[in-house]
């Protein structure tokens, strides 16, 4: 059961870095790179919306976990 729940707070902390992203603000994290150093914010917002997406297939499995408690 744990590790449904620590899966589910790691894809909600995805998607809040998604979301972040996707409304227009850079990660500093990712901007000492010199292939993030001057992408537009459409770019930003496309990153977002990827990162967002690929929160999902975590969020589906911890649920799955959730339900069936397997640890």
């Amino acid at each position: 059961m744990y590790a449904g729940i620590f899966l589910l707070i790691f894809a909600v902390c995805i998607l809040l870095v998604g979301l972040y992203m996707f409304t227009g603000h850079k990660l500093n994290i990712l901007t000492w790179r010199a292939a993030f150093k001057h992408l537009t914010i459409n770019e930003w917002k496309n990153i977002g919306k990827w990162t967002m997406i690929s929160s999902i297939p975590i969020t589906i499995f911890s649920i799955i976990l959730i339900i069936l408690q397997v640890d």
